[in-house]
């Protein structure tokens, strides 16, 4: 297979010393946008890779808030990029869009964005910025229809938040991945936090604790708040990104040690 073309924008300088630069990957199958945020003067650190939920893009409100979160008071960077049909991609801004439905009869979507985070992660990695034994990965509701499989197929995130995801109820049965999530969940090994909204009206309370309970990881913690799909509130968002940024300082710390 032939190198992906990589393109990366100019930086843009942003409140709480943040700095964006666009990303575009393509792999020959299409360009994949993506945006990658920074601490000035953070050095070299973590990495984040952020999902977005359905009907979301690579900026959406909740990856910004994960972003300032992650980035903006921990200098842990962040990477972002749209998802199949959504953002740049494609028309999907409502997850009741044809063609929110029409991405999931394809049999390798999963695969492709596997393919699709895997080139970008090489593109960030190969500029020597980011600590390589300190990588995540964070993502809720499609963030982890997508993200569990890529933790389950990507060895280098080393820790793990998911979420708002179950193996029954409207939007899983509609994208048809149930048996495909069931199969990956057994291959995730690395910590992580998943959380569980116990009103969640899109996915089945009892199968979102169920695929919790397929994932291999040793170190793993469930957390659940009360609220339907898209009431996550702050303090639980804190939880589960104070609990990813934690693992990562670890790691970092750790590896900054053992290099010199």
């Amino acid at each position: 297979m032939p190198s992906p073309n990589v393109h990366w924008g100019d930086r843009a300088r942003l409140d709480g010393g943040i700095e964006e630069r666009s990303i575009t990957v393509d792999r020959g199958a299409g360009p994949v946008p993506g945006l990658l945020w920074t601490k000035v003067g953070a050095g070299r650190s973590p990495l984040v890779l952020v999902g977005h939920g359905g009907s979301g893009k690579k900026d959406a409100a909740n990856n910004l808030a994960t972003r300032d979160f992650l980035t903006g008071q921990h200098g842990i960077a962040t990477l972002a990029i749209d998802g199949p049909a959504h953002g740049d991609r494609g028309p999907v801004t409502d997850t009741s869009h044809p063609a929110y439905t029409e991405m999931w009869k394809n049999p390798r979507i999963i695969d492709e964005m596997n393919e699709d985070w895997g080139a970008t992660l090489d593109a960030a990695l190969a500029l020597g910025e980011f600590d390589p034994g300190a990588i995540g990965y964070y993502g809720l509701s499609m963030g982890t229809m997508f993200g569990l499989p890529l933790v389950a197929f990507e060895p280098r995130i080393a820790v793990a938040v998911l979420g708002l995801c179950g193996v029954r109820g409207t939007s899983i049965d509609r994208s048809g991945i149930a048996a495909r999530l069931a199969a990956d969940a057994p291959r995730v090994t690395c910590p992580l936090m998943y959380h569980v909204q116990w009103d969640d009206e899109r996915f089945e309370r009892e199968s979102a604790f169920e695929l919790y309970g397929m994932l291999a990881s040793t170190d793993k913690r469930l957390q659940s708040t009360p609220g339907p799909h898209a009431g996550v509130g702050i303090e639980a968002r804190d939880t589960i990104q104070s609990f990813l940024a934690a693992r990562l300082e670890a790691l970092h710390a750790t590896s900054a040690v053992s290099t010199r």
